[in-house]
């Protein structure tokens, strides 16, 4: 298995957020806002890419794209659009506002809003066929794997948001500090937001304690980095 390092593009500008899917092994990525994405793959695997705004697509993995540094995808532009609408010209007017809540809602990512509309099956739902009652969609839903995917989806906007925060914060520390070059940051970016005292930090805004850990983190990677090269 080898991890192979692809951009997606549009007329030369880069997509973000296409969900990446290596469909032979389940493996998933999902593009940052330069378009970039890393996956786990084997020869002939198939990877999809899936965006709302651009066509689904397949893609066989062949030698080529195997010795490749970077592979560079194009993608079109979905056939059916809808004119351009204005969304929210009155930002002052809300169900607060109207008196409709008390209380601003909570704020949910299109994923986050699939995911409670799906629901999310629990073994205490079976408990409903002894009362002759049963909560149909969670089980449809997860017997179907819809709410699993939708689950990875939202963790897809979740390590988004670590991937942007580092970038934004800690950009110049990496590159400077630590030596990493603009070609190896974003992949070191993504190993990083894989470690859960990254995302601890990152939730808490600490900056000098994510330094900390992204300074002994980079220690790991060159160490396995070098291990791989000499395999």
């Amino acid at each position: 298995m080898k991890i192979i390092y692809g951009k997606i593009q549009n007329e030369a500008l880069p997509v973000q957020g296409v969900f990446v899917s290596n469909l032979t092994t389940g493996e998933f990525s999902n593009t940052n806002r330069e378009g970039v994405f890393s996956i786990k793959v084997h020869l002939g695997d198939t990877l999809s890419f899936i965006h709302l705004s651009f066509q689904t697509f397949s893609e066989r993995v062949t030698s080529k794209m195997l010795s490749m540094d970077l592979v560079v995808i194009q993608v079109s532009d979905k056939m059916n659009t809808l004119d351009e609408v204005e969304v929210n010209a009155f930002p002052n007017i809300n169900a607060v506002s109207l008196g409709i809540l008390d209380h601003q809602p909570e704020q949910l990512t299109t994923n986050q809003r699939r995911l409670r509309t799906a629901g999310d099956f629990k073994p205490i739902h079976l408990l409903g066929l002894l009362g002759g009652s049963l909560p149909v969609d969670p089980i449809i839903n997860k017997i179907s794997g819809r709410t699993k995917r939708i689950k990875k989806l939202v963790k897809f906007d979740r390590e988004e948001d670590y991937f942007d925060f580092i970038l934004e914060h800690h950009k110049d520390f990496i590159t400077s500090e630590l030596e990493f070059s603009q070609e190896e940051l974003n992949r070191f970016v993504y190993f990083l937001i894989d470690d859960d005292q990254i995302q601890t930090s990152i939730e808490a805004e600490n900056h000098a304690q994510l330094q900390y850990f992204i300074q002994d983190l980079a220690l790991q990677y060159r160490e396995d980095l070098s291990a791989k090269t000499k395999e």
